[in-house]
């Protein structure tokens, strides 16, 4: 165990990154004895001397009375005094006089002082510092909303606010002299999200009405999960079929807009290429306009594991794509009507839903910008402006200019524009538009910056050895993406190289063949926040650690709406270093799950705590057809699963977690590899299309469940079919619904 004066927390409320440093300590040498099974013999000098811990409320220190934390006056025996141990990012405190730690295992509500084992996560604690007032907040990794407070004469843990007195405690050396204020310095900045703290899911400027909720003439199609079936990709597993001249679908406006996206189905070409159709709209009973269809970038054959575009191959899938236009002023209110016309020449036409919102006008080019067209770009044009979008890039960043990209659509069809340390920005996502099939940018090194336009590519095929992502590279550091709309690419953002503080926030990746974006190959301290993502071909946010690379560390999947991914999961973790998944909501998976957390895909371990909380899952978890759920589990798969399928998964906290009406189980947990000490707080569990939670038989380790509430399963509640001598399965407090 390697011990250093610069120790790593990381602030769990506010996700600030503080690098601690403490001055002016001896460092005391002394070893506790006795030892627990499992724990080093002896404590080599850490960080921290010996020292009391006083509470800024009582003025009372803590110490151990009978294997109980206590309060007690200014203490002479050495049950007052702990030494606090460096330990993987966290810290444990080791109690001089028993030699024991100070521990929630038990979930007691007295904290407990006890002999532990290697693998818990109750032991280990965070010091927040605050150097103004010189104490410090001590918060529990395992269940990181609660924190150490004394009240009442006795120590005890809750989500209590840190900003009590009561919750604030003092360090003082073994002697009583106070150790000098704790100065936290930020390494990274991670920005304080804009979205009210107990949301889930993106704040977004458009209201979306499902087809199905909306008046019609036409065919509703019956909900559906089987893969192969336009139900089963459809936002709520139904959508509408107009097939005749007068069909239509129609709403209220419940907020002015000016534009429409809609997402629908029109049938393939006989050839696989795609077909072009129209669809009108209407505006209290007015015509607005002609809608333009196509089905070029959908349709794909060869069943789950296969795009191709070749109808013969069978296995249809990937049915839908989307349509977007500026359509002029639609007041609050109006009747807003999508019609099948005479014209509109589609054999039929499946609508699933109908984003209505107010776009602002197009900015102008900011002051001391270099614009694309000074380099010889042409909008509208159809003609390839790739070497003059690189060659303005490369005038932006020798002038350290920024560079413009004005309302318009620009071709891309060369090459690639290699990008870094420099800003590029448009007039909007839905007037600066970058098309074809090489609208891509590649961030080669740091500082790479991208406002407020769109990239709309040409990929009508998954191939995974093609570059034809929106954005690649490495982020390095000082990147970010905000206000990107990435379409008909393979991935939105693939991230690939070390990237330390890359920001995406306020963009949409829709109609892609692969992630919506990947943090791969040590990625850290980056952030994915208030972003929107439908219809992406894999997991729509992943972070991927693979074992040759550097450890991913420190990022955050936030304030993030994820609808009908069609292939993979919502959100998927895979190894890594202090991941936190928090406030997004997931729906309508259409073959896997809703959150995947799984050591494979030859990812580093796990490390420290992986934190998913305040999330909802709906009618996630999988296709009904048996051979794709047979494919990717033997099994049906849960709308969140914990899987140590190549290796031991430590650290996992699920906590405040609504998962509803999920195809199979709710919660399930399965791998020939143990999951050690993942602990479950908070959830809830309503009408799970077979368990409500589902332990594997092959499932090792240890998991703790606590405000659990599963009601209305299918099948069991609650399915363990671990052996007892595999897998321990405890309860805590509050759980509802269990056997």
């Amino acid at each position: 165990m390697r011990h250093t004066t610069a120790f790593l927390l990381v602030h769990s409320m506010h996700f600030v990154i503080f690098i601690i440093f403490l001055t002016g300590c001896t460092l005391s040498g002394q070893q506790p004895a006795n030892h627990a099974p499992g724990v080093p013999s002896a404590i080599p000098a850490s960080l921290f001397p010996a020292l009391r811990i006083r509470n800024a409320a009582t003025n009372l220190y803590l110490t151990e009375n009978n294997g109980l934390a206590a309060l007690t006056y200014f203490p002479v025996s050495d049950s007052s005094i702990w030494e606090v141990e460096d330990y993987r990012g966290s810290l444990r405190l080791i109690n001089l006089g028993s030699s024991n730690y100070l521990t929630i295992q038990n979930l007691k509500a007295q904290i407990e002082i006890l002999p532990i084992q290697q693998a818990w996560l109750s032991p280990r604690w965070t010091f927040e510092g605050d150097p103004v007032s010189g104490s410090i907040v001590i918060r529990s990794v395992w269940r990181t909303l609660q924190v150490l407070f004394a009240k009442n004469g006795q120590v005890g843990y809750d989500n209590v606010p840190v900003t009590e007195n009561s919750a604030r405690w003092f360090l003082e050396s073994a002697s009583g002299t106070p150790i000098p204020a704790i100065t936290p310095i930020p390494a990274i900045n991670i920005p304080t999200p804009d979205n009210p703290p107990n949301s889930r899911g993106a704040n977004v400027p458009w209201l979306e009405y499902e087809a199905e909720n909306g008046q019609t003439n036409a065919e509703i199609l019956p909900p559906g999960r089987t893969f192969g079936s336009i139900a089963s990709e459809s936002s709520g597993r139904s959508a509408v079929k107009l097939v005749s001249a007068g069909d239509y679908v129609q709403f209220k406006t419940g907020q002015p807009a000016n534009s429409v996206v809609i997402r629908y189905v029109i049938p393939d070409s006989a050839e696989g290429q795609g077909l072009n159709s129209t669809l009108s709209l209407y505006v209290d009973g007015t015509f607005r306009q002609k809608i333009q269809l196509t089905s070029h970038y959908a349709w794909s054959y060869g069943g789950e594991a296969n795009t191709l575009n070749t109808p013969s191959a069978g296995g249809a899938h990937h049915f839908y794509d989307e349509s977007r236009a500026l359509v002029g002023v639609i007041p609050q209110g109006a009747t807003l009507k999508v019609q099948k016309d005479p014209d509109d020449n589609a054999e039929y036409i499946v609508l699933d839903l109908l984003d209505l919102e107010e776009v602002p006008p197009p900015s102008s080019k900011p002051e001391g910008y270099i614009s694309i067209e000074d380099c010889g770009a042409t909008p509208n044009s159809g003609s390839d402006n790739s070497e003059a979008i690189q060659k303005c890039v490369d005038q932006a960043r020798n002038a350290g200019a920024g560079l413009w990209i004005p309302a318009g659509a620009f071709e891309s069809s060369t090459h690639a524009i290699d990008t870094s340390d420099v800003t590029i920005q448009g007039a909007g996502m839905w007037y600066s538009i970058l098309h074809g099939s090489q609208a891509r940018f590649n961030c080669v090194t740091n500082n790479c910056v991208f406002k407020d336009f769109s990239i709309l590519g040409e990929t009508v095929s998954r191939q995974n050895n093609s570059t034809d992502d929106g954005f690649t590279g490495s982020g390095g550091t000082g990147s970010s993406l905000e206000n990107i709309w990435v379409e008909h690419t393979k991935a939105g953002f693939w991230v690939s190289g070390e990237t330390d503080g890359l920001l995406i926030k306020n963009s949409r990746f829709r109609d892609l063949y692969a992630d919506g974006v990947n943090f791969d190959n040590g990625t850290s301290n980056s952030v994915i926040e208030n972003s929107h993502f439908r219809n992406t071909g894999d997991d729509s946010l992943a972070s991927w650690s693979p074992l040759t690379d550097t450890v991913n560390t420190g990022n955050i999947f936030r304030y993030n709406t994820v609808q009908v991914p069609w292939r993979a999961s919502c959100i998927g973790i895979y190894g890594g270093r202090g991941t936190v998944v928090e406030n997004n909501l997931c729906s309508d998976v259409v073959t896997y799950t809703g959150i995947l957390i799984a050591q494979e895909f030859n990812s580093n371990p796990f490390e420290g705590s992986t934190i998913i909380k305040n999330n909802s899952l709906i009618r996630a978890g999988g296709s009904t057809d048996i051979e794709i759920t047979n494919k990717f589990f033997n099994d049906q798969p849960g709308a969140l699963i914990i899987w140590a399928a190549e290796g031991d998964i430590s650290g996992v906290q699920v906590s405040d977690l609504l998962i509803d009406n999920p195809t199979f189980s709710g919660i399930e947990l399965r791998g020939n590899n143990s999951i050690i000490a993942a602990s479950f707080d908070h959830i809830e569990i309503k009408h799970a299309g077979s368990n409500g939670i589902y332990i594997s038989a092959n499932a090792q380790g240890q998991a703790s469940f606590s405000y659990v509430n599963i009601s209305n399963s299918k099948e069991q509640n609650i399915l363990n079919t671990a052996p007892a001598s595999k897998f321990s399965l405890s309860q805590g407090d509050g759980n509802i619904g269990w056997p």
